[in-house]
C-alpha cells in the first residue's frame, strides 16, 4: 500500500494565504503584494468610518492584462465586510470602503488576490469604543 504524504504550503505562494515572513523587513515582492489598510485606530460602535485598502502602496504592483490584482476583500477579524473587483490594465487596486462595526474583533484584515501570485493578507489593529 502506498504511503500518503502530507502536503505543506510553506513554499507554495499559490497555496493558502500569504503574509510577510518579517513585517518589519519585507522583501520588495512582499511589499508589492501586501494589502495596506488605512483606517482610524479607534472608532465608535455603530458609527460609519472610512477604510482604504491599497495594494502596491509600499512598492508598485504591475497593473497590466497579464499581471494584476483581481479583487480585494475587507474583514473585521473573520467577519466579511466587503469586496471590490479590478481588471488588469484598466483599474487600480485601491478602494475605499465605508463600514460600521457593532463589536470588536481587534483587527481589520484585507485579502488581495494577484492573478499570478495568489492570495495576500494585510492587517491593522482597531478598537471599538
Amino acid at each position: 500500500m502506498e504511503e500518503k504524504k502530507e502536503y505543506s504550503c510553506d513554499n507554495d505562494i499559490l497555496c493558502g494565504v500569504n503574509k510577510p515572513k518579517d513585517i518589519s523587513n519585507m522583501t520588495d515582492f512582499e511589499k508589492k503584494h501586501i494589502p495596506v489598510i488605512t483606517a482610524p485606530d479607534k472608532v465608535n460602535k455603530n458609527e460609519e468610518f472610512d477604510v482604504i485598502v491599497e495594494v502596491g502602496k509600499l512598492f508598485p504592483h504591475p497593473n497590466e492584462p497579464g499581471h494584476f490584482i483581481s479583487w480585494i476583500e475587507l474583514y473585521s477579524g473573520d467577519t466579511f465586510l466587503a469586496r471590490a473587483y479590478f481588471s488588469g490594465g484598466t483599474s487600480s487596486p485601491k478602494v475605499l470602503f465605508r463600514v460600521k462595526l457593532s463589536h470588536a474583533h481587534g483587527f481589520l484584515k484585507a485579502w488581495a488576490m494577484c492573478n499570478l501570485h495568489g492570495l495576500w493578507q494585510g492587517e491593522k489593529p482597531i478598537e471599538i469604543i
